[in-house]
């Protein structure tokens, strides 16, 4: 039996891989993505992405006009005033722990993941094949590369595009002996809708504002919103208000059309239980159990959470990748998460995603229409990729180091 051929084969259909995709479509370069999952619903996926200036450019280079002002125009509005409080409610002045680190920021927008999903999904019907759950890849003598799937197919290609996210199975076949770090930090976040806020009274202060708790001593809180306009998604009927994937998974987490405060915090191994303990709690339980650490706090902070909505609550340990790898370049290539997996301080995982797909179009468009070798193409994504990327997760460690530890240093961060 032949093995089908496609020139570019993508495997993962997150952001990154889909908007590589498009900017591959637009501009006349055969391709195919190939995802394990019909529906997206890991917990990442209910929560907005800050927006960067690297990631619109990305965006506006790889969709086609209409889908670009889809985005604009379903892009949510995050505060553009910041204030910090301490556990007791007073005001406290910045004592200079912001970054210091270049910004292309854009702090008053915001998009969902689940629109953006839906946006980069318009157009791909031919294109995305889900239920493809990769397995290994193998290069051929004539300098194609085969990948094949758990469900015995393979497509044949001339390049693989390792998009499969932080756990990347095509990076650990390139790369075996790279690893992802555990920083020793434990995430919590969640939601309440601004509905649910009003009719429960909750201080403005906690809704309107980029808000940082900054306790005397002990772990802060970051609390921000996401307003949407249910009307932009009316004027794009393609989009859909919500994701049909998600009608079957109760709760509010999944919910992108309706607008939310959300905050999250961050503690050492252990500070708030053992690893095994909370990775068993459901949202109530984790909900109660934060609520037990900061119970002294004020009363007009302690009621965000607790009427936090459990379904959107959950515990992750937050991890790296380890940057500064390098590899001879062949037919297999990654993007994203696969190579450069980074903590979610600063917002810089997905944008530089989106920014990767950016530098891999133009590249291989050079490849393909301005006679460009394809390696020689590759390559220079490659190196560039490299240098944006690694900056990127040493970036993100920092302010890591920086916000969790503001207080009480952490135990054991790696220095990367």
């Amino acid at each position: 039996m032949s093995i089908p051929f496609v020139d570019i084969a993508i495997i993962g259909g997150g952001p990154g891989g889909l908007a590589l995709a498009q900017g591959l479509k637009k501009n006349g370069i055969d391709t195919a993505v190939f995802e394990r999952d019909p529906v997206r619903a890991d917990y990442v996926q209910g929560f907005r992405m800050r927006i960067r200036q690297r990631g619109i450019d990305a965006l506006q280079a790889n969709l086609p006009p209409y889908l670009f002002q889809a985005f604009l125009d379903t892009l949510g509005l995050a505060p553009t005033e910041s204030l910090i409080l301490d556990e007791s409610f007073e005001r406290l002045e910045d004592i200079g722990q912001a970054s210091r680190e270049p910004e292309d920021t854009h702090i008053e927008k915001s998009v969902s993941r689940i629109t953006l999903r839906q946006i980069l999904l318009s157009g791909l019907d031919n294109i995305l094949h889900t239920g493809k759950h990769f397995e290994r890849y193998e290069a051929l003598p004539d300098s194609t590369v085969v990948a094949h799937f758990t469900d015995g197919s393979a497509v044949r290609a001339n390049l693989l595009v390792g998009a499969d996210g932080a756990g990347s199975a095509v990076r650990r076949q390139l790369l075996p002996d790279l690893k992802s770090i555990d920083t020793g930090v434990r995430r919590l976040a969640g939601k309440i809708s601004l509905d649910v806020a009003a009719r429960h009274d909750i201080s403005p202060l906690l809704t309107e504002f980029n808000t940082n708790i900054r306790p005397r001593d002990g772990r802060g809180l970051m609390i921000t919103s996401h307003r949407v306009d249910p009307s932009a998604h009316a004027r794009h009927d393609f989009i859909g208000a919500e994701d049909p994937g998600h009608r079957d998974i109760p709760g509010f987490h999944f919910n992108n059309s309706t607008s939310y405060t959300w905050w999250n915090t961050a503690y050492d191994t252990d500070e708030l239980g053992p690893d095994d303990v909370l990775e068993q709690l459901d949202g109530t339980g984790l909900l109660q159990t934060l609520l037990q650490r900061i119970g002294h706090w004020d009363e007009r902070i302690l009621k965000l959470i607790r009427h936090s909505d459990p379904s959107t609550v959950a515990f992750l340990k937050v991890k790296s990748s380890t940057p500064g790898a390098q590899w001879q370049t062949g037919p297999v290539t990654l993007l994203g998460d696969a190579i450069h997996a980074m903590t979610y301080f600063r917002a810089l995982g997905g944008n530089t995603a989106l920014y990767d797909t950016g530098l891999l179009v133009r590249e291989l468009v050079a490849a393909r229409h301005q006679g460009k070798p394809l390696l020689a193409a590759v390559n220079d994504y490659e190196n560039t990729m490299r240098v944006h990327g690694y900056e990127a997760v040493r970036s993100s460690l920092s302010a890591m180091q920086r916000n969790v530890g503001a207080n009480r240093p952490l135990k054991s961060v790696p220095a990367l």
